[in-house]
């Protein structure tokens, strides 16, 4: 509950003993194929140049950056020792693909969990995936390992408050799904705006003067630019292996 995103962090260093013990942590998440890896950026050049790929100022700062990835290629060498004509065969197998995704958020969010633990603070970006591409250039990722997200671990320079979230009445449903209403959608709105604005948030993080209401309708947009993204990062993601 105490868990909150960090963006400043101060100048320190972290043991190899930690990151064992952080990665080997997010390994006792549940597992299907344990279809994931992660590299470790220990080369300040690395990351100097992942920082500037993804435009973020807090990858320079962060004591430790995890680049968490979905890995196919290695369940692809298991899975031929046991059936040649395994799914990852098929043209899709969206089932596989998305447990695959899944599972490598548990072993994600097992790793946040395990940095806290041991009083370190993390941030999440997903720079891993919209910036996949030059990543996988950078990195000399073979086929089958596409980037998911960027980890960041570090000692907190900040104390964040609590982020705005649904309330649980929203989010726990029992025995049947309840609609979220046009209303429910409103409030939700109103309350996040009042959060964020009550510590200038958007300009604080993301150098953005309007609303949050605005901000998010920039964000979600779908106009020509993100379709040819979208389109592009699509064809990109199949031919790395993840067909869904």
């Amino acid at each position: 509950m105490s868990r909150r995103s960090i963006r400043k962090f101060r100048s320190t260093t972290i043991n190899e003993d930690e990151v064992r013990l952080i990665v080997e942590t997010g390994q006792s998440a549940p597992a299907y194929f344990q279809a994931y890896s992660v590299v470790w950026l220990r080369d300040r050049n690395l990351v100097e140049r992942v920082a500037a790929i993804c435009g973020s100022e807090a990858i320079k700062q962060a004591t430790a950056t995890f680049l968490v990835c979905v890995d196919l290629n290695r369940l692809g060498i298991l899975l031929k020792k046991v059936s040649p004509d395994n799914f990852l065969k098929l043209d899709t197998y969206p089932a596989e693909a998305l447990l695959s995704v899944f599972e490598t958020g548990l072993f994600v969010e097992n790793m946040i969990t395990a940095s806290e633990a041991l009083g370190y603070g993390s941030l999440l970006l997903d720079c891993g995936l919209y910036e996949c591409e030059m990543l996988v250039e950078l990195l000399k990722l073979p086929a089958g390992v596409i980037p998911l997200v960027l980890l960041l671990v570090g000692e907190k320079d900040e104390n964040p408050p609590a982020r705005p979230r649904w309330s649980v009445e929203k989010i726990l449903h029992i025995d049947a799904y309840r609609q979220a209403t046009d209303e429910d959608a409103e409030k939700y709105l109103a309350h996040v705006e009042k959060t964020l604005s009550s510590e200038n948030y958007l300009m604080k993080y993301a150098n953005y003067k309007g609303s949050y209401r605005e901000y998010l309708a920039e964000r979600t947009a779908a106009d020509k630019e993100v379709k040819q993204l979208y389109e592009r990062l699509s064809s990109y993601l199949r031919k790395r292996g993840l067909r869904v």
